[in-house]
């Protein structure tokens, strides 16, 4: 039966955390983007309109600085240093250098809307008389000086300094109060918004260009145009954000840490201890207690894995107890089949042949019954030892399959701790099988190799081998993978399920593997043997 491939439980939980946080994440950023596409405005409350009043203020410091000639280079300075497109609206229709290129409507309407700074009237009092009295002329006190680029004073009759200032609206929440002499306005965001049809994201900074000494400031509005919502870290800084991320994951993380691994520790140690109970391993434990349903549930396979291993014991003690009585009643029937064979005619003499045959099979039986009980019910009878590989194996084929073809590939002097009576059955055991299953043709392969504390022996054989299916059952005892098999073809079903008792009291492993290209192969993995091997 092919074996079905499964998913670690870690695997699942942490990718079930990690889809969970993700949807979250997605969930979060959806939200975001769906608030900055309703409007980005709400920004300029928060540090996005500190970086652009910052921005404005160096901008309009430096432009007030400098020659109105100018001033188009210094735009031109400040796109470079912030990688963003500027430009600077005077009056409306009146563009500083050129005006942005392909200016979306919504953008469009926005400057239009925008809504300059009302004029500045100075204190009037006895200590500082109107304008028109100081300078002998008509006019209504704020009037602004003659200037080159926007014109000499205002024309007759209409709009002063060639600009068209609008009346205050008082209505609207975001306009600036006159402020009074000495004060120069701050920069000021306007706006922040997405183009129409995904056109760049644009902002607008109200910029304060003259000096408040002259009664009426000049204003600017200072369009800036990026292709992202970023801005260069200008209008959204994502890093913020993304750090305030990574810092929920890794704290989410920190704290299902523990609940994932302890759990799956915990379910690794009942996995790993079941699989050991199957084995016929009753002694097996989990290692590890919990006060939940988890640690319920070690407890339990802990309590039955020592009631089946006394139910085991008990077991193998009564058929050992058993076995062991049929000894002396089989000994007499032996002895006195023996004293029968004198003075009977030939055809008593047949059926005498037989019976001695049924006896004989029957002592064998008795025999593997008992060699089979003496190591799990008499642990104490096992003696360890340094054993030696070459000669055990060299002896076992001389006498399990003598005249068979064998490649041995066994290193000089490599040694195991067993018991070298149990090991010596254990390996004949699986060369008998091997020669009565794979004829006098089979070719044998032993070879043996160490690995770290324990040695790998791996006795093969290019027989018929045995189905896959077969091999988890081939050490059960009394199982034969053949149901057609005979008794005298098969034996009864106790040769490996002794292999697999001798080589577990010497606190090794057997398995058994489908060789290449055809055939079996029994792999034995006992402890190595640092000591000088013993005798033969």
């Amino acid at each position: 039966m092919k074996r079905r491939v499964r998913f670690p439980l870690m695997a699942k939980m942490l990718l079930w955390l990690c889809v969970h946080l993700g949807v979250l994440a997605a969930a979060f950023f959806i939200f975001v983007a769906w608030q900055l596409r309703l409007g980005l405005d709400s920004l300029l409350s928060g540090t996005a309109g500190e970086r652009l009043k910052n921005v404005g203020e160096e901008i309009a410091g430096d432009l007030r600085s400098s020659a109105r000639p100018t001033w188009p280079d210094v735009l031109k300075r400040y796109e470079a240093s912030l990688g963003l497109g500027l430009s600077l609206q005077i009056n409306p229709g009146m563009w500083v250098g050129s005006p942005p290129e392909k200016l979306p409507a919504n953008v469009e309407r926005r400057i239009k809307e925008f809504r300059r700074p009302p004029a500045v009237r100075p204190p009037r009092g006895p200590e500082r008389p109107p304008r028109e009295a100081r300078e002998g002329r008509p006019g209504d006190g704020f009037g602004p000086p003659e200037d080159p680029l926007f014109g000499e004073g205002p024309p007759e009759g209409g709009p002063r300094g060639g600009r068209d200032f609008p009346p205050p609206d008082r209505d609207r929440p975001d306009r600036v109060e006159p402020v009074g002499m000495g004060e120069r306005p701050k920069a000021r965001p306007d706006f922040l918004l997405r183009g129409d049809r995904g056109n760049g994201y644009w902002a607008g900074i109200d910029l304060p260009l003259g000096e408040p000494r002259q009664g009426q400031p000049l204003h600017g509005l200072l369009v800036i145009r990026a292709a992202d919502l970023s801005g260069g870290g200008l209008f959204f800084d994502l890093r913020p954000w993304m750090i305030g991320g990574l810092a929920v994951l890794g704290l989410s993380l920190l704290l299902w840490a523990p609940v994932f691994f302890g759990i799956t520790r915990y379910l690794s140690r009942l996995s790993k201890t079941t699989e050991a109970i199957a084995d016929g391993r009753f002694d097996a434990r989990v290692g590890l207690s919990r006060s939940d349903e988890l640690g319920s549930l070690g407890d339990s396979i802990e309590s039955m894995a020592s009631r089946l291993d006394r139910l085991v014991r008990g077991q193998k003690r009564f058929l050992g107890d058993v076995a062991h009585e049929l000894c002396s009643p089989l000994a007499r029937i032996r002895t006195g089949l023996g004293v029968l064979e004198y003075g009977l005619t030939p055809e008593q003499q047949a059926r005498l042949e037989s019976i001695e045959e049924d006896v004989g099979e029957l002592s064998q039986l008795v025999s593997e019954v008992l060699a089979f009980t003496k190591a799990s019910t008499a642990p104490g009878s096992v003696r360890l030892e340094a054993v030696e590989l070459a000669p055990v194996i060299q002896l076992a084929l001389s006498r399990e399959c003598p005249g068979q073809q064998a490649d041995v590939q066994i290193p000089e002097k490599l040694a195991v701790l067993a018991d070298k009576s149990l090991f010596a059955r254990a390996v004949a055991n699986v060369l008998r099988n091997a020669a009565r299953h794979g004829g006098d043709g089979c070719g044998l392969t032993i070879s043996a190799a160490r690995h770290g504390d324990e040695v790998e022996l791996r006795l093969s054989d290019n027989g018929p081998g045995v189905d896959p299916a077969d091999l988890p059952r081939l050490f059960e005892p009394f199982y034969r993978p053949d149901a057609a098999r005979t008794r005298e073809a098969g034996g009864v079903g106790l040769g490996l399920a002794i292999v697999r008792s001798g080589v577990e009291a010497c606190g090794g492993t057997v398995r058994a593997e489908s060789a290449s290209p055809n055939g079996l192969s029994v792999v034995f993995r006992l402890p190595f043997a640092a000591s000088e091997p013993s005798g033969d």
